[in-house]
């Protein structure tokens, strides 16, 4: 394994991890501006996300140099454990009439641009390959094709929802065609583990992720980009006109 390229990818992960969080950070900021929700209870909103955000990561870390998911030969392998949570954050969201209310006023081409950010994570996968960390059926030279969301995010966006612009029709094939691609890729991702049930053989095992800060991949990454595209989705969908006031107090 080539230590630099090693090194140069953490140095990715955490900087990818930032510059998603502080887009979000700035979504949820627009979003509390346009429900007029009051300047203090907006500040406070945001802090208790902030703080949320950095007990997960310095939870997943501690895990990770701990070791804990380094273990793969329980059922399902201790790595998923770090998918569970977001994906249970993603679920309360979408049922969640106040974060639908935050939807409706959020710009929808904004979930489709930010999965842009696909590109640096499939270059990261690849580099990685050559680094010799990552197997090689979890890059686009063979079995991972997610780069093409990444590729074609800026262009949907525009095309579907730039200057007045409504295609929803197109916009929800291109959402699914994105989940079908992320789907996809961690599949390979769980059957290039060390587990009982592999099935790609080709070495190396796809083992990097239980470390730090590689971790953060299916602890944040990957249900970020899952959550674009179920939170465009439900944009989509939505219909009935929000209400002038808003309080997050209110059930």
């Amino acid at each position: 394994m080539n230590e630099s390229i090693y090194l140069t990818g953490q140095i990715i992960i955490l900087l990818l991890v930032i510059a998603l969080f502080s887009s979000l950070m700035y979504g949820l900021r627009y979003a509390l501006y346009k429900l007029e929700v009051e300047k203090p209870q907006r500040r406070q909103f945001r802090w208790y996300v902030t703080i949320g955000f950095i007990i997960w990561l310095v939870f997943l870390s501690m895990l990770a140099w701990l070791g804990f998911f380094r273990d793969f030969s329980s059922l399902p392998p201790r790595v998923l454990v770090a998918v569970i949570p977001p994906l249970i954050l993603i679920g309360i969201l979408m049922f969640s009439k106040r974060f639908g209310n935050m939807l409706r006023v959020t710009p929808m081409s904004w979930p489709i641009y930010i999965q842009a950010f696909r590109i640096l994570m499939e270059l990261f996968l690849w580099m990685g390959y050559n680094g010799g960390y990552v197997p090689e059926q979890m890059t686009f030279r063979w079995l991972n094709h997610d780069i093409i969301v990444g590729i074609t995010a800026p262009m949907a966006g525009f095309v579907f929802f730039g200057r007045n612009r409504y295609r929803r029709t197109e916009a929800i094939i291109w959402n699914f065609f994105g989940i079908v691609l992320l789907f996809n890729v961690f599949m390979i991702a769980v059957l290039s583990m060390p587990t009982s049930y592999r099935v790609f053989m080709n070495e190396p095992a796809n083992t990097f992720v239980a470390n730090f800060p590689f971790i953060f991949i299916p602890g944040f990454i990957v249900p970020f980009a899952l959550a674009m595209h179920l939170f465009s989705l439900r944009q989509l969908f939505l219909k009935v006109p929000v209400g002038r006031k808003f309080r997050l107090s209110k059930s």
